[in-house]
């Protein structure tokens, strides 16, 4: 039990969510340790008159983070203080159609950035918790020069 503790510990990452500059502040109960990000690229792929490629690059695509895990129903020891699965899902409810800002810790991924809501699917498991899929699109401010808002 103890070296599973410290594993997640070591391994683990913290996913934490603020709304209006940290008016509210949510942190994901669990977080597995298959979180995909992607940060896409724009490209254009060009064939010459002799069929040689050419690759033209273009910018950075929006970063996308999709989360598959659970809300506990109930205090686990494993997990240490957290949320329980109702206010899970109530905060995530709440806030679809706000921006939102993400931030991410571990001690190989760190993000910070504003994000919406794009999908957020969940289903009660047969012990109470709740199974769930979120995922997040970062959100670039057309107001701000330079793309991401503090």
């Amino acid at each position: 039990m103890i070296s599973s503790i410290a594993n997640y510990i070591l391994k683990g990452m913290e996913i934490y969510f603020s709304v209006d500059n940290n008016k509210e502040i949510f942190k994901l109960p669990y977080v597995p340790p298959d979180v995909e990000f992607e940060s896409p690229l724009d490209f254009e792929l060009f064939e010459t008159t002799s069929g040689k490629l050419l690759t033209l690059v273009g910018e950075r695509g929006l970063k996308t983070l999709t989360i598959e895990s659970f809300f506990p129903s109930k205090f686990y020891g494993w997990l240490g203080s957290i949320t329980l699965a109702p206010l899970c899902v109530d905060f995530l409810e709440r806030h679809r159609n706000k921006k939102l800002r993400i931030v991410v810790a571990s001690l190989s991924i760190q993000e910070n950035m504003e994000c919406i809501i794009t999908e957020f699917k969940y289903s009660k498991k047969h012990n109470g918790d709740i199974k769930y899929t979120l995922t997040v699109q970062e959100y670039i401010n057309p107001n701000k020069n330079g793309g991401n808002s503090a």
